[in-house]
């Protein structure tokens, strides 16, 4: 599992054990991930969140002209997100492992 793979699986955990976050994500997914993790969503970024029923699986197929290196955060910048505690990101209001629309082919 890459470092995007496990931040995405952190903020399904949170949304999973917390409704109120839950709502948020699904109401406005890069509000409710920059305030859970302090990373500021890139300009032009956009963030679809679908979920998933009983009878409906979505399958997710990354940009082809991304770089598995471009999709993963360091060892400390997923630390910094880890906790779950919300505002835990870089710190400095800059995206951590965002750095740029490119990275996730958007």
């Amino acid at each position: 599992m890459n470092q995007r793979q496990q931040l995405e699986q952190l903020l399904i955990e949170k949304a999973m054990k917390d409704e109120s976050f839950r709502k948020q994500l699904i109401e406005n997914p890069g509000a409710a991930i920059e305030a859970e993790t302090g990373m500021k969503i890139p300009y032009g970024m956009k963030i679809k969140l679908l979920e998933e029923d009983h009878q409906t699986v979505y399958l997710i197929l990354p940009a082809t002209n991304l770089k598995n290196s471009e999709l993963e955060l360091s060892e400390a910048e997923l630390e910094s997100v880890s906790g779950g505690t919300g505002g835990t990101g870089g710190g400095d209001g800059q995206a951590v492992g965002w750095t740029k629309v490119g990275d996730w082919g958007c």
